[in-house]
């Protein structure tokens, strides 16, 4: 590996001194140039190429070297330079060039691809398309972050919050979503991944395919179409249920369907749908009762409060504005 290196960085310099390369990908060169300090194995490399040369001199020798000197910002200091000031001056130019494995790495890092981030504020969802061609629409107050470019061997995404993936098919190259608490690990299906940093849980849920979930503390399980993974982001705890198809979330065509969900977590989902603030009156429960409840695209906060007050029986709440404020009957 050390000596594919050796030869590989030989090469660039070759081409970098007779002009065979961009404006751009010299002015990386330069750039680390600046950066990079010499090595003790510059030395080496240095030697081999300039055994590689023919060492005769013509007419055109000492314009190169003025050639060279130019590149890497040296001023000459006299009209008339010497065959064994040139050897010295050149050399030392390959000295400072070639770091063994450095530049290799250097010019890697530039081409790695830059990232992207894309949020959906409280009140909105956004729909992106990844370069893979997969699609995502991502849920209100959430944040997706991904390369440009995917990498030869994954598909590696970041999620906070909620979206819904509709990933390529590619057996060849894993689709691979981290969260906080759990990471999934798919090679074509759809999903939705709900991660809020301020939930008390992570939750799964697979519409077609299958998905390999691995948790923090390194529990894994596996899905199949139309069943759901719960994590308790504090216990621990994985519990995995079967649910109906019209049970999977569907927000992002307007509905809301909560399953076994807390009244805690009914009003945090209403307060990033809506951007509304909603405030409880430390008397009430928000944490014990559960509810599966679906409602349709269209149905206001107002009307969801309403069904809502029916249902558990034991609040009721006024309204100014955006403020919603929920009081024990």
């Amino acid at each position: 590996m050390q000596s594919d290196k050796k030869s590989w960085s030989a090469e660039i310099l070759r081409l970098y001194l007779r002009n065979r390369y961009t404006p751009e990908t010299e002015e990386k060169i330069q750039q680390w140039l600046a950066e990079k300090p010499e090595t003790e194995d510059t030395e080496e490399v240095a030697k081999e190429y300039w055994d590689s040369v023919e060492p005769v001199r013509g007419k055109d020798t000492g314009k190169a070297l003025r050639r060279v000197n130019a590149k890497i910002g040296i001023r000459s200091q006299a009209k008339r330079i010497g065959w064994h000031s040139a050897f010295s001056k050149v050399a030392a130019v390959f000295i400072l060039l070639i770091s063994i494995g450095g530049l290799w790495y250097y010019l890697r890092q530039q081409s790695h691809p830059a990232m992207v981030r894309l949020t959906a504020s409280y009140g909105e969802t956004k729909q992106v398309v990844l370069p893979d061609k997969s699609v995502v629409w991502l849920n209100a107050g959430s944040t997706l972050e991904y390369p440009s470019e995917f990498s030869q061997q994954t598909r590696h995404v970041s999620l906070t919050g909620e979206a819904f993936f509709s990933v390529t098919k590619n057996k060849a190259k894993p689709f691979v979503v981290t969260t906080a608490n759990l990471s999934v690990r798919v090679l074509g299906t759809k999903f939705n991944l709900k991660a809020y940093p301020d939930d008390n849980r992570t939750v799964a849920t697979l519409q077609e395919g299958r998905i390999a979930v691995r948790t923090k503390d390194k529990q894994q399980r596996k899905l199949l179409p139309n069943q759901q993974l719960t994590y308790n982001n504090r216990t621990s705890l994985v519990q995995i249920v079967k649910i109906a198809p019209g049970d999977i979330p569907d927000w992002k065509n307007g509905n809301l369907t909560f399953t076994d969900a807390t009244l805690g977590e009914v009003l945090q989902t209403l307060r990033r749908r809506f951007n509304i603030s909603i405030e409880t009156d430390k008397s009430i429960d928000l944490s014990t009762e559960h509810y599966t409840i679906k409602f349709e695209r269209g149905e206001n906060p107002e009307q969801i409060l309403r069904v809502l007050e029916d249902v558990a029986g034991d609040f009721t709440y006024t309204k100014e504005n955006k403020r919603i404020v929920l009081h024990k009957k």
